[in-house]
């Protein structure tokens, strides 16, 4: 049985694909204005190039995510509007809770809060099927740094650093690392609960993977996010 285009012209069978494509750009777009603002305060030059640096790498995401929605020779800027207005304010109540006057603790909830939506993504991208779900993972692969997930190599480096020549901050940031991951899980489960089309690629991605779909594919989901933070953490040498 054919189906007709919605208001928005989206052919209900894409509508799925559409969702993620805007969460995750909306994401991207987030990561981008985070790290550009952290730049500007850094206490050296070689650090805010290094923000900058994955900051323009964030951006560079976010349109290659919109062009997979696009109509094919028309503008990106009024498709990647429409595409993550559904998103609009989504993470108004993380930056609430997560919300630091310091710097340091700043960009790790960027780190951790970017990572969770981006790990997130590419779980749920494993759902979509045909050739947008292969296109989809194409680009979000393609857009990965070699040492580390998208958008983490450079504020990976800075944190890093900074970690490892101070004991205390490190303690405190694996401290403020465990605050934020709980909320950031909080944020994308909370997806599946209010978008169906989400959770429907969450129970996609699930028994793609031969995981247990009694509960949507949300514990297999759950058990994913939290093994790639224990990797980022790792990767920051901080406890997870």
């Amino acid at each position: 049985m054919s189906t007709s285009p919605r208001a928005d012209g989206v052919d209900p069978a894409s509508a799925p694909f559409h969702e993620l494509v805007g969460f995750a750009a909306y994401t991207e777009l987030a990561g981008f204005g985070l790290l550009a603002a952290l730049s500007v305060d850094a206490a050296d030059l070689a650090t805010r190039q290094a923000l900058a640096d994955g900051a323009e790498r964030a951006l560079a995401r976010q349109r290659a995510l919109v062009a997979l929605v696009a109509p094919k020779g028309g503008p990106t800027s009024g498709t990647a509007a429409q595409v993550m207005a559904p998103f609009d304010g989504v993470l108004a109540e993380f930056d609430t809770r997560t919300r630091t006057a310091d710097w340091a603790e700043g960009l790790l909830t960027g780190v951790v809060g970017h990572g969770v939506a981006q790990d997130f993504c590419r779980a749920l991208a494993t759902g979509v099927p045909g050739s947008q779900g292969k296109d989809l993972r194409a680009v979000l692969d393609r857009l990965a740094h070699p040492s580390a997930t998208p958008g983490e190599a450079e504020p990976i480096l800075v944190l890093g650093r900074a970690a490892a020549a101070d004991d205390v901050l490190a303690s405190r940031l694996a401290l403020w690392g465990r605050r934020v991951v709980g909320e950031a899980l909080n944020l994308v489960t909370g997806q599946l609960d209010s978008r169906p089309m989400l959770a429907g690629l969450a129970a996609d991605a699930a028994r793609a993977a031969g995981a247990d779909v009694g509960n949507g594919g949300r514990s297999w989901l759950v058990t994913r996010l939290t093994g790639e933070h224990t990797r980022r953490m790792d990767r920051l040498r901080l406890a997870a």
